[in-house]
């Protein structure tokens, strides 16, 4: 799945370029061409959306992790790393119990504070 964010990622970065360029300069070659590459990054999105030999599951799955926010998946991982290596245990811990279907409550108190 990670592809998908990859992908869905780049292609913002070239809509953002050509947005950018087209205020600055109107339309270029160097517009054309990055339109051209988002083209083709959206061409393999649809294509493995539609491939027909991926289940119906899997391709509602990939349908439903096209239309996620492409830079979330990103934003948890830079946040996970600011993370010190107790809060990261307990992170993947609460992780694994979402996982496996478990509910979980979190609670948030100020740093040296007890219950």
């Amino acid at each position: 799945m990670s592809a998908i964010h990859h992908l869905r990622a780049a292609d913002e970065y070239l809509q953002d370029f050509i947005r950018e360029s087209i205020k600055r300069a109107g339309i270029t070659r160097g517009v054309q061409k990055f339109g051209d590459y988002s083209k083709r990054v959206n061409w393999i999105l649809t294509d493995m959306k539609t491939y027909p030999h991926f289940s119906d599951e899997i391709r509602e799955g990939l349908r439903h992790e096209m239309s996620s926010d492409a830079f979330s998946y990103v934003a948890i991982a830079e946040k996970c790393s600011l993370l010190s290596p107790q809060q990261r245990e307990l992170m993947d811990e609460a992780l694994d119990s979402i996982l496996k279907g478990e509910k979980i409550n979190i609670e948030f108190r100020p740093e040296g504070v007890t219950a």
